[in-house]
């Protein structure tokens, strides 16, 4: 489970933001908070904010420092590190360098991870471990200097020497089959996973997992989950393609080719989906059948949503999906997010995080207040800042909504 994000020097992001997902004294809502390894972790978070705040540059945050942790063995000497994007509003702002720390639980342990780099190498790195109470330190790097605690110097100074300037060490000793970094590695490979609402993206990420569905229990969960959002879909037929680029491209609606024209691997993503509809005809429920492209933006968000909602509770990863509402009804929305605080559903204790503009959420009686985080960036710096509603202290009986469009919190859109 992630207990904290933070990132400093990245696209809007120029000072310090912590997104923490460590539950505060509040006893609200016991369903949100998970007790796991005496820690009180929430589910999720939501975070609000206006157009061109930065809510995305959080979840690109993320995903740079994932990417960058996952594709380090790949990267040849002297590669650069092409997801390292600095806040550019300075002179020289490629020299200083992006810092990312992660705070998780991964097999009944606490870990601290964090490392700084520019787009040219790896400037800083460190792992800590907690065994007891307090944090043991596994290795730190500065540069190309290396320093561990003596438990674990004969395990891990052997690796240094394979590690380069451009290589995050982490991996680096992972890939010789070094013990002391495979769970924290593995947490990054496997338990924490970043989406966009781009439709391109997630058919490139759950069409594969559609076709593989050989005992039909993504089947069964996809139309359960289209039924409880009132979407009259009984059933759907899926068939896999070996369609070319070309063919793929002129068989989509015209709106959806240029999402997907940049895709050199569009061949491997040839699905034909075709959903049962069952319609009351002349007293008598007959199936329909149509066309995937037919139905609405927010069926199709849905159901390529179905995958990865599945693979979640099943896995307990964390789910990231940056304007996680687009197309879907508010309603929707307040039904996905407490399925995640559903402990008969959630029992692996996944965690959704996801920014939204969905108001309905805004209310006390939904979520706790440590659960919700805005987005404000002012036009003189450029500068995006992260906060929660916990700072604000308000009571349980505050209108949240209410406040929050009038302007309490900031982070909504300055109108002329």
């Amino acid at each position: 489970m992630l207990l904290q994000f933070s990132v400093e020097n990245f696209k809007s992001i120029k000072n310090e933001v912590v997104l923490s997902l460590e539950a505060s004294a509040d006893h609200d809502h016991p369903n949100n908070v998970t007790l796991i390894e005496k820690n009180h972790v929430l589910n999720g978070a939501l975070i609000f904010g206006a157009n061109a705040s930065g809510k995305s540059n959080i979840f690109l945050a993320m995903t740079a420092a994932v990417l960058t942790i996952r594709e380090s063995n790949a990267r040849q000497v002297g590669q650069p590190l092409v997801h390292i994007v600095p806040y550019k509003f300075l002179v020289d702002a490629y020299s200083v360098p992006t810092r990312f720390e992660f705070v998780f639980i991964a097999e009944s342990k606490r870990y601290v991870y964090g490392f700084s780099a520019t787009n040219q190498r790896i400037v800083s790195e460190y792992l800590y471990v907690y065994n007891t109470a307090k944090a043991s330190k596994v290795f730190e790097r500065q540069g190309d200097e290396y320093s561990f605690t003596s438990v674990y110097e004969k395990s891990l100074k052997p690796y240094v020497e394979r590690n380069t300037s451009n290589k995050l060490f982490l991996a680096t000793a992972t890939a010789w089959n070094c013990k002391e970094t495979r769970v924290p590695l593995m947490w990054f490979v496997s338990g924490i996973n970043t989406y966009s609402n781009n439709f391109a993206d997630v058919l490139h990420l759950t069409g594969p997992m559609f076709a593989n569905d050989e005992d039909h229990s993504l089947k069964r969960f996809t139309t359960n989950l289209l039924q409880k959002a009132d979407i009259n879909i009984s059933d759907y037929e899926l068939e896999t393609m070996n369609e070319s680029k070309e063919q793929l491209l002129n068989s989509l609606p015209g709106q959806l080719r240029p999402a997907f024209s940049g895709f050199d691997n569009l061949s491997n993503l040839a699905v034909k989906i075709k959903t049962i509809h069952n319609v009351d005809v002349s007293g008598e429920e007959r199936p329909f059948s149509l066309d995937f492209s037919e139905e609405s933006l927010g069926t199709r968000s849905l159901f390529f949503l179905s995958p990865i909602l599945k693979k979640a509770f099943e896995t307990g990863e964390v789910v990231c999906i940056d304007e996680f509402d687009a197309s879907l009804h508010p309603l929707l929305v307040v039904y996905i997010v407490d399925l995640f605080n559903n402990p008969e559903i959630n029992k692996n204790h996944s965690q959704l995080i996801v920014s939204t503009q969905t108001t309905e959420l805004l209310d006390l009686n939904i979520v706790r207040r440590d659960q919700v985080y805005f987005v404000d960036k002012k036009n003189s710096t450029g500068i995006s800042e992260l906060y929660s509603l916990d700072e604000f202290s308000e009571r349980k009986r505050t209108d949240v909504r209410k406040a929050y469009l009038l302007g309490r919190y900031d982070a909504i859109p300055d109108i002329k």
